[in-house]
């Protein structure tokens, strides 16, 4: 599945609503580990850390699943959309449809609500490190490799 995996069928735009129930469904029945990304347009070390995190997602392919989450308001969509595009992101990615406070319970209750913010579930969806700050790829890399490894389909651990 990978960076693509959650392409939805929607209308036009690259930016699609998702609710906090939707992304918890999301976070567990994945098979793979998830790393969801909360930015904004308007967040400055959001957009430093775009590229790095696009980069990461696109090496490893289907052994994650990428959920970028813009915390940007809906009036503001177009301009997520442009951003969106401007940096090749050309699968459906996702904006916060409800109560800050509901995605926070999602994601971690630790966390303050502060941008950036990237959280690497894994498969099933259990939170293993939570980063609320701007990171790089060889943070998120590290934080991959934290992740036990499960034995391969009808193999012995």
């Amino acid at each position: 599945m990978g960076f693509a995996a959650l392409v939805l069928a929607a209308g036009p735009g690259l930016c699609q609503p998702i609710s906090p129930e939707r992304l918890a469904e999301v976070l567990h029945r994945s098979p793979v580990p998830v790393v969801v990304n909360v930015w904004a347009t308007w967040c400055r070390p959001c957009v430093e850390e775009f590229p790095e995190i696009l980069a990461f997602a696109r090496e490893q392919g289907s052994r994650i699943k990428l959920v970028l989450l813009s915390a940007d308001f809906s009036s503001r969509r177009e301009l997520v959309d442009a951003f969106l595009r401007q940096h090749g992101v050309d699968v459906v990615t996702f904006l916060k449809d409800g109560a800050d406070e509901a995605f926070i319970n999602v994601l971690s209750p630790q966390w303050t609500g502060s941008l950036p913010a990237t959280f690497v579930f894994a498969p099933g969806g259990k939170l293993v490190a939570f980063f609320e700050r701007k990171i790089t790829k060889s943070e998120l890399e590290q934080a991959l490799a934290s992740l036990p490894k499960s034995p391969p389909k009808g193999g012995k651990p």
